[in-house]
C-alpha cells in the first residue's frame, strides 16, 4: 500500500468512527434522561408511601384516642 491509499483509508475510518461515537453519544444522551426519569419515579413512590404511613399511623391515633 502506498500512502495516498492509507491515508485515504485512515480518513475513511475516521469518518465511520466519527459518526459511531456520535450515534452512541445520542443514545447515552437518551439512557440518562430515561435514568433520570426512573429515578424520578422511585422518590415519587417512596413519597407516597411515607404519605400513606403517616396517613395510618394518624388513623391509628384517632381510633386509640
Amino acid at each position: 500500500m502506498n500512502t495516498e491509499t492509507l491515508k485515504t483509508n485512515f480518513n475513511n475510518q475516521l469518518k465511520e468512527t466519527e459518526g459511531q461515537v456520535a450515534k452512541l453519544k445520542g443514545e447515552l444522551e437518551k439512557l440518562e434522561e430515561y435514568k433520570l426519569k426512573l429515578q424520578g419515579g422511585l422518590e415519587t413512590l417512596e413519597l407516597l408511601s411515607s404519605q400513606e404511613e403517616e396517613a395510618a399511623e394518624t388513623e391509628v391515633s384517632v381510633v386509640e384516642e
